[in-house]
């Protein structure tokens, strides 16, 4: 007992620190990711600090000002579609509480309705600010900063509507080693470059890596959609891998794969040797990707219909060696046969290992549509009478 009352004794000062018989209130140490900071009546009352935090879903985190104002009054502050939002937010920082729609579909309205910042309150009492995330199907990247406070916060900033509220990072907090730090990092790269694909889909990887799936998701989808239009295959690709591999969407990941295909067959047949072989090894790696699928048919007749035959017969062969050469890709140049000799190394490509180990022999949807195409070589040899033995042997 002495042992223990002399521990107490030297661990309790330690602990709680001198005891003032005057209240002094401590300095503010935010716990969280962001503080906000209110001037009280002008800066006559002196400046009051809460704790905040950022959303995952809004690409900005720079410190910004302007004056408390509410949401949607005529709603509850809900700010939700169908309700009237305030025409008097440009520049402000509007305030809103949660519930009846996404954090996500508040924040848009607020953004398009001119707000520089967001602040959403939880609607529980004696609660801790929280990250705020999205639902994974948002059409729009949320870029004006977006948090969240506690009721107590929100009540008191209501109180002060018209004051002049700071949105900041809790710099003490954003330091290297921090999980956030990367995250804070990425998300000011992209302020600068929001019109660079690659920028954004280095944040949607950074959240797809960390748990943030739903966020991943709007990230690359959008960098994806711009990557289209600026016809850059490597990223289609990456992003269509993401999809196939991490969310398993098959029906989502082909569309990038065919997006990279295209972009990829373009190159090929348009530009230099270093960009085709790039272009060429990710065309390829996107048929096997997309095996047995309409997917690889639409590719193979892209590149007969290019003309890009001894591209086509290469890529069959390389599908062929690394036994991934898919049924339709066969079918799809049986269809276009029009050279002799073209055919003939194709129908090489055809022989002993590949039909046995398809299993294709005995199916009777396979041998229908291998009639079809012999019946297309009959056809084509009996216009070819005079090629003599190169008929022949076909």
């Amino acid at each position: 007992l002495l042992l223990l009352f002399a521990l107490l004794v030297a661990f309790v000062p330690a602990v709680l620190g001198d005891y003032d018989d005057e209240f002094s209130e401590p300095e503010f140490r935010s716990d969280t990711s962001c503080r906000l900071k209110q001037m009280k009546g002008g800066n006559d009352e002196g400046e009051v600090q809460y704790d905040c935090e950022y959303s995952v879903f809004s690409v900005s985190t720079q410190a910004t000002a302007g004056a408390v104002a509410l949401a949607s009054p005529s709603d509850g502050n809900l700010a939700c579609e169908g309700f009237r939002v305030s025409k008097e937010l440009e520049g402000k920082v509007a305030l809103a509480m949660r519930g009846q729609c996404s954090f996500y579909a508040k924040a848009l309205a607020l953004e398009e309705a001119g707000a520089a910042a967001v602040i959403i309150s939880d609607n529980e009492p004696d609660t801790t600010p929280v990250r705020l995330k999205g639902t994974g199907y948002e059409e729009k990247i949320v870029t004006i900063p977006v948090v969240m406070v506690s009721m107590s916060a929100y009540e008191a900033l209501w109180a002060g509507l018209g004051e002049e509220v700071t949105v900041e990072m809790d710099m003490a907090e954003m330091r290297e080693g921090n999980p956030l730090f990367e995250e804070f990092k990425l998300k000011g790269q992209l302020m600068t470059n929001l019109e660079r694909p690659d920028f954004i889909m280095q944040v949607g990887a950074y959240m797809a890596r960390n748990g943030w799936k739903e966020t991943a998701r709007v990230y690359l989808q959008r960098a994806g959609e711009m990557a289209t239009k600026d016809r850059d295959f490597e990223i289609q690709y990456s992003i269509g891998e993401y999809f196939h591999n991490v969310e398993e969407d098959v029906k989502l990941a082909a569309g990038y794969f065919m997006s990279a295909a295209t972009q990829a067959l373009n190159v090929i047949s348009e530009q230099g040797s270093a960009a085709a072989d790039k272009a060429r090894e990710k065309l390829r790696a996107v048929i096997k990707l997309v095996p047995e699928r309409e997917e690889q048919t639409a590719i193979i007749t892209n590149m007969v219909e290019k003309g890009m035959f001894s591209e086509l017969r290469s890529t069959l062969v390389h599908l062929y060696d690394e036994d991934a050469l898919g049924t339709s890709a066969v079918l799809a140049w049986a269809k276009y046969v029009k050279d002799v000799g073209y055919t003939k190394e194709i129908m090489k490509v055809l022989e002993g290992k590949w039909v046995s180990s398809h299993q294709l022999r005995d199916d009777e949807n396979w041998s229908t549509m291998m009639g079809n195409a012999l019946k297309h070589v009959r056809d084509f040899v009996g216009e070819k009478r005079s090629s003599g033995s190169q008929a022949k042997e076909l």
